[in-house]
């Protein structure tokens, strides 16, 4: 079997103009990645006939595989098929199947259908209908002489969605004789460019797997990709290369393949049977939301409280002796809020200016942090407070 590379065609003036998330693009793209086919360009473009001719002439010399949502709509600016028919030397015909599944929707809805719906029956000689229980724009798959296939799927995702899944699919196995499995490694408190660096060689000699490096949210991942044709395969050509990331990044590795570094904590306690309070100052309650909104929370949150600033927090445990120094202060804050409110667990967070202090107290042990952060804004300064206090409780947490 011959390798197929695929392109995704989004038709759509809405798209282009940005009135609307393309999130059609991001799932085409995962369920394509998921089959083992290679996909190197996608393409939006409006609605407009020359234009959308061009896109679907340009993508038929770079690929064989043409998937195209939007445009298959009653009206006049609805083209897709009309120009991918063209391109592909096709006609179009009125499919009596395809009507009859139009006439029974809008039986179904008890609706009137339009006149102007039966242009969406039109169907390629060249070609077979695709269903559509979910609305009104059947979908089709046509090809041309010259090896090229093209799906075409209605724009909303709510049908284009599972059209994909039960009609395209199916048919797209054929061109597939392994899949991509990946596992995505999380890493707090060491900057992308530093992690690249320390796996700077497993990137450079990685091809199966491969091993891509990112930034997102005040931490860094790399994500691990194996083509293969079972899951087992690809988990034993990845997990040999996780171990060595592993031991270069040390406790900076938070996770693999999991949520987020909330999650893990929430995790840890719920190992432990303990629960935790949150005392922020600055960061507007930012850590002890990302706890409060994880599966676990009903089962180790007991308090959250924030104000603008850590003397704000003393003065609503009732004390006045405030020390002059940052990370001093929140240790004993930590220490007053976990005798308050009886919690074996306690985080203090004091973000000022563009600096911060922590302390995580676990019973009697203790970790601290403080710093200064570049001048990007206030944003940046609580996203990355809230990041570093829970990453020191989670290390906490692991060494108990």
């Amino acid at each position: 079997m011959s390798k197929k590379r695929c392109e995704i065609i989004c038709v759509g003036t809405e798209l282009l103009l940005g009135e609307i998330l393309n999130i059609n693009a991001q799932f085409l793209a995962r369920g394509l990645s998921q089959l083992g086919l290679d996909l190197y360009i996608q393409t939006v473009v409006g609605d407009n006939e020359a234009r959308l001719k061009k896109a679907i002439y340009d993508a038929m010399n770079r690929a064989e595989i043409l998937l195209f949502t939007g445009g298959l709509g009653p009206t006049r600016d609805d083209l897709t098929k009309e120009a991918v028919a063209e391109c592909f030397q096709t006609e179009l015909y009125l499919d009596q199947d395809a009507l009859n599944e139009i006439k029974a929707f809008y039986a179904l809805t008890k609706r009137v259908m339009p006149h102007n719906n039966e242009k969406q029956a039109l169907m390629p000689r060249k070609g077979q209908m695709l269903k559509n229980p979910h609305g009104t724009a059947p979908g089709c798959v046509m090809w041309d002489d010259k090896g090229h296939t093209a799906f075409l799927m209605p724009g909303p995702p709510r049908e284009m969605m599972p059209m994909f899944d039960h009609e395209v699919v199916p048919r797209l196995k054929a061109y597939s004789d392994s899949a991509l499995f990946s596992s995505v490694v999380r890493v707090a408190s060491l900057g992308e460019s530093r992690m690249a660096e320390m796996l700077q060689d497993l990137m450079d000699k990685g091809q199966n797997p491969t091993l891509a490096p990112y930034a997102k949210d005040g931490e860094s991942s790399i994500r691990l990709t194996a083509r293969a044709k079972t899951k087992e395969e690809a988990e034993a050509l990845i997990k040999p290369v996780i171990a060595q990331i592993r031991q270069r990044l040390g406790k900076a590795v938070y996770g693999v393949d999991v949520k987020n570094l909330e999650s893990v904590i929430a995790d840890q306690l719920t190992e432990k049977q303990m629960s935790l309070c949150v005392l922020e100052a600055g960061t507007g309650g930012l850590a002890a939301k990302r706890l409060q909104e994880t599966d676990r929370a009903e089962d180790i949150f007991r308090l959250g409280l924030s104000a603008n600033t850590i003397e704000g927090l003393y003065k609503a445990l009732g004390e006045g002796n405030l020390p002059e120094d940052p990370t001093q202060a929140c240790r004993e804050l930590a220490a007053l809020a976990q005798k308050r409110f009886q919690t074996p667990c306690a985080l203090v967070i004091n973000q000022y200016g563009s600096s911060y202090a922590c302390a995580a107290l676990l019973n009697d042990k203790t970790a601290e942090r403080a710093g200064a952060f570049p001048l990007r804004g206030r944003e940046y300064y609580s996203l990355q407070a809230a990041q570093n206090a829970l990453d020191a409780l989670r290390l906490l947490l692991e060494e108990d």
